[in-house]
């Protein structure tokens, strides 16, 4: 005698996963703490003051962020002159997200020194570098992945404070950024929080390349974003 079973189907219902794209206005990568662990969110402080975590928000970064590295001191990571470039920058551009990094959450007597935010792994079409600028003008290298990634791919954020850097962009497309924080707590101790990913969204501009090809360099640039 043959037996047959008859097994239901399983239908299985997930449900949708939205995403906020920030497009503009002021916006941090946050770094909160509580029962014994850091908390990496996202920030949003205009047009409406809101909290997201890492993977529910998205860092949509368009045309006004379009144009060329101006080589010298930046070609190790930016590219050699003329190459394409998209660029948050540190001043304001109300076409673009105003990114920060902020501790404010935190207290400062509750730590001893700085937070460590490390870069982890980065995915996407192209270079992803973050710096800032010395007195002189000259970039100070903190984060890039055109090098590959290593221990000193890092942020030092003093505790309750927020500070700006430039994020640089090689090409276009879709970024995951992973990064990891981690500092020394009076009571608690060495704290490491788990990697966090972060989302970018580069948006691509033909008269960029238009710009690149007639060699237009890092002036031009500067010129461009002051008249927004």
């Amino acid at each position: 005698m043959k037996l047959t079973f008859i097994v239901p189907a399983l239908i299985l219902v997930i449900p949708a996963f939205s995403q906020t794209f920030i497009q503009s206005g002021h916006v941090d990568i946050g770094i909160g703490y509580a029962d014994k662990a850091f908390d990496l969110h996202v920030h949003q402080e205009e047009p409406v003051d809101q909290e997201f975590t890492p993977g529910e928000a998205v860092f949509s970064i368009g045309s006004a962020a379009a144009g060329v590295s101006p080589g010298g001191a930046f070609t190790s990571f930016l590219g050699a002159t003329g190459t394409p470039v998209w660029i948050l920058p540190t001043a304001e551009n109300a076409q673009l997200p105003f990114l920060g990094f902020g501790t404010e959450e935190l207290t400062a007597s509750d730590w001893s020194g700085n937070i460590t935010l490390s870069l982890k792994a980065v995915s996407g079409p192209g270079t992803f570098s973050i710096w800032g600028t010395s007195g002189f003008g000259a970039p100070e290298l903190k984060m890039t992945t055109a090098n590959g990634i290593a221990s000193d791919d890092r942020l030092l954020l003093v505790t309750g404070s927020h500070g700006h850097y430039n994020l640089g962009f090689s090409a276009p497309g879709n970024y995951s950024v992973t990064l990891e924080a981690s500092g020394t707590h009076l009571i608690d101790g060495l704290r490491t929080s788990d990697p966090a990913t972060y989302s970018f969204q580069v948006i691509p501009e033909p008269s960029t390349w238009a710009l690149a090809l007639t060699g237009v360099g890092f002036g031009a640039w500067v010129l461009r974003k002051r008249s927004n």
